[in-house]
């Protein structure tokens, strides 16, 4: 039931907000050395970030959840005896303006939480700020008890391993053109670069390529292997309710893939409500993507119907070098999702089909080039289809089971140069989940799950590249509170599976958290990993082509073990929030995978190392104020290191050995308005020998922007690449007796694009 207390808010405890000159001198700084084209610009960011005199009251805070203490979004603000009302952001800030001087009743709900009655005092010019705790509550109707689901952002306080939550609302405003991938540049220890000539976009984690991160879409891992370099693109965050990141050792169970980290992608579910979501744009090389979202069309079944076309289609050489400076391409990616109605239960059932074509080379370059020498290109095609179906069983008091399918066809046909690679992948996926809690203090998970994955390609190299397993799994993991109020939590498990060519695995993981209070976190985890691999498993495939190709007789499975220590510390002040996340990671493998660029320019080289290791830090922080401004800034700083066919030890190729990013961003609840500046640096990454030097240079890419929110329409615009920085270095060489263009791939280490600015539009209509 829900219970309301009463707390009354001194005026004396509110302090006025009145002047704000910061963001003055923000505006000078962005402005200073630009032409005047750019000057105009961000003095148009600048002004709108000046605060307005506000005269009237103005009524600003914060709402938490009272045991967690994670910012609630979505949490309703309401003035009794008014009409006056407002909803929690994304970051769970407020705003209530233009307030009559006086005594007010401040009323603050949330389904699943108790309400909270709150007396303030405001004055004629006052801002007034609060924060408040919510306390979870369950809603007890006679004998149903329904348990209601809460928005979360940022670290998941009620998780043993460490998992990061970004929701759907977050991903929408950040993403700059709709889709999946831009939302997610610029978080502290997610690397999503771009390859610069082929445009294939993973998500890498502690120091690792993208094939080390498991990416799952309900908990199934349907974008495996090819889809997790090449099915991600068209990915709409409008398909996306939020985002889970488990990083380390503690995301092992996840699977075979989940070296470095996993990523679940919590799918937006079916609904009878009448939405329409939409994105529309663009940038100054008329790249550009409509995305389309809409739900309850039939007003009875619950439906949900998604589609994303995007496309550069012009070929963009902004150097005049006869080379493209970023790929052309066109993709287009449908979804549909229903709920059929069932007594009891819920079932879920759902397809997405994904369609791409991408080029890039020389810009005179052809279809009748194709395998050609003379002029070079890299032509990609893909196709793939993914069908899914879930059913929940209704929970039967202390037991919940669920079942699940899925399949997934992946077909890729690409030129790369003269080399034809043509492969693809089948996917047939099952598991039957089971939660079982025995007592306040005890919990069990099971999973029974099989595999069926099959890789088929046209390479004719000394290894055998072509596999079928049939794995079938079984996961155990089990919860035990060592203390009272979650203080000391044990978390353990294992993975067994059986591969055909590798017999029985084990993969263990275990847990400790220790919450010496609600607002710290301190996380030990271990784990081993086993992954089979191929010729394809590596990202830098996709960099390096696949001529002049060197690969050993067998490719082994890799191994590893691996350690993280993490804490976790909030704070939160009377107008200041702050957020501190330290991370310590250690991962050992006794069998890797490793490819290298040889001494000559467009050779790739594959070894097995039967020793290597990947160990670093990453630090993230988050500063937040009742004020609207937003702080955050981390890094990483990791080594990946492996012993070769000699026994001397290298550092690994194409990683970065820190990355550094932060971005300031001020939102003006009032107006809508949101101005961010953010930028990356990227450290330098090692080179084969026979270039010259030893390390790439570092470089920091700069970007802006600024959106304005009305009531269901947002407008925003943004500058990426603000100081048009392009590495000097060209990748492409000309074989000195034939004319014929060489890739070399180990320079590929920046952007080969500068300065790009786009204009985006989206809107969100309910029950319209």
């Amino acid at each position: 039931m829900f219970r309301t207390t009463n707390r009354r808010v001194r005026l004396s405890e509110a302090q006025p907000d009145r002047n704000d000159s910061s963001a003055s001198s923000f505006g000078r700084v962005a402005a200073f050395g630009l032409n005047p084209a750019r000057r105009t610009f961000v003095l148009i960011i600048a002004l709108a970030m000046i605060p307005l005199q506000l005269w009237a009251g103005v009524l600003r805070g914060m709402i938490h959840d009272g045991e967690t203490g994670d910012v609630l979004i979505g949490a309703n603000v309401f003035i009794e005896g008014t009409t006056r009302g407002a909803s929690t952001n994304i970051g769970g800030r407020f705003t209530i303006g233009d307030l009559d001087a006086g005594k007010y009743t401040v009323r603050i709900s949330m389904l699943g939480y108790e309400s909270l009655d709150t007396l303030a005092e405001i004055g004629a010019t006052d801002t007034l700020w609060l924060h408040a705790m919510l306390k979870p509550s369950a809603l007890e109707l006679g004998e149903v008890n329904v348990e209601t689901e809460r928005t979360k952002s940022g670290l998941d306080n009620s998780s043993v391993v460490r998992r990061e939550v970004i929701p759907g609302e977050e991903l929408r405003a950040r993403s700059t053109d709709g889709k999946l991938m831009s939302a997610l540049a610029g978080k502290t220890g997610i690397r999503t670069k771009p390859c610069a000539l082929c445009g294939s976009m993973g998500v890498g984690m502690q120091g690792l390529d993208p094939s080390y991160t498991e990416v799952n879409v309900d908990g199934m891992p349907v974008l495996s292997g090819l889809g997790t370099l090449y099915g991600m693109d068209g990915l709409s965050v409008s398909d996306v309710k939020e985002l889970q990141v488990t990083k380390g050792s503690g995301s092992n169970l996840f699977g075979s893939g989940a070296i470095a980290g996993a990523i679940n992608l919590v799918s937006a579910k079916p609904a009878r409500a009448r939405t329409l979501n939409g994105n529309v744009s663009m940038n100054n090389n008329a790249q550009n993507t409509v995305s389309l979202s809409a739900t309850g069309l039939t007003g009875k079944l619950p439906t949900r119907i998604s589609l994303l076309n995007s496309a550069e289609p012009n070929i963009v050489d902004e150097d005049h070098n006869g080379l493209t400076d970023t790929p052309k391409y066109r993709r287009f990616s449908g979804q549909i999702g229903v709920s059929p109605n069932l007594g009891r239960g819920e079932l879920r059932l759902g397809g997405r089909l994904y369609d791409e074509r991408r080029f890039a080379g020389e810009t005179n370059w052809n279809k009748s080039d194709r395998g050609s020498a003379d002029v070079y290109g890299r032509e990609i095609y893909t196709k793939r289809n993914e069908l899914s179906a879930r059913y929940d069983a209704p929970t039967s008091g202390s037991f919940h089971w669920s079942i699940e399918g899925a399949s997934a066809m992946h077909n890729h046909e690409s030129w790369y140069g003269t080399s034809h690679y043509n492969a693809q992948q089948t996917l047939v996926l099952g598991k039957l989940s089971t939660k079982k809690t025995w007592n306040e203090r005890n919990s069990t998970v099971g999973e029974l799950a099989f595999n069926h994955e099959e890789y088929d390609d046209n390479l004719a190299v000394a290894t055998k590249t072509d596999y079928l397993y049939d794995t079938p799994g079984l996961t155990l993991e089990h919860t035990l509170e060592l203390a009272s109020e979650n203080r000391l939590t044990l978390q353990g498990g294992s993975k067994v599976e059986y591969w055909h060519d590798y017999g029985t695995q084990v993969v263990p993981r275990g847990t400790l958290l220790w919450k010496p209070d609600l607002a710290t976190g301190v996380r030990l985890s271990g784990g081993a990993g086993f992954r089979p691999v191929s010729i394809f498993s590596s990202e830098e495939a996709l960099m390096s082509g696949f001529a002049d190709v060197t690969v050993p007789d067998e490719l082994k499975p890799e191994r590893s073990v691996a350690g993280s220590v993490a804490l976790n510390r909030q704070w939160l002040g009377r107008k200041v929030g702050f957020s501190l996340d330290v991370s310590t990671f250690y991962t050992h493998f006794t069998s890797k995978l490793i490819l290298r660029n040889g001494h000559e320019a467009g050779s790739t080289v594959y070894i097995n190392s039967d020793f290597a290791y990947s160990a670093g830090t990453e630090l993230q922080t988050t500063v937040t104020t009742t004020s609207g401004w937003t702080l955050d800034a981390g890094g990483r700083l990791s080594q990946v290191r492996y012993k070769d066919e000699q026994g001397d030890m290298r550092n690994a190729e194409f990683q970065n050995q820190y990355m550094l990013n932060s971005s300031l961003r001020k939102s003006f609840a009032k107006s809508g308005i949101t101005a961010e500046l953010s930028n990356a640096v990227y450290g330098p990454q090692f080179l084969p020998e026979g270039r010259g030097r030893e390390k790439s240079p570092a470089y920091t890419i700069w970007d802006l922007g600024l959106s304005k929110a009305w009531k269901n329409v947002t407008l925003s615009a943004s500058l990426k690449n603000l100081f048009d920085w392009t590495q000097s270095e060209d990748p492409y060489l000309r074989d000195p007796q034939t004319g014929h263009l060489i890739l070399d791939s180990s320079l590929i280490y920046g952007p080969l694009l500068g300065r790009t600015a786009a204009l985006s539009l989206s809107w969100n209509l309910n029950e319209f």
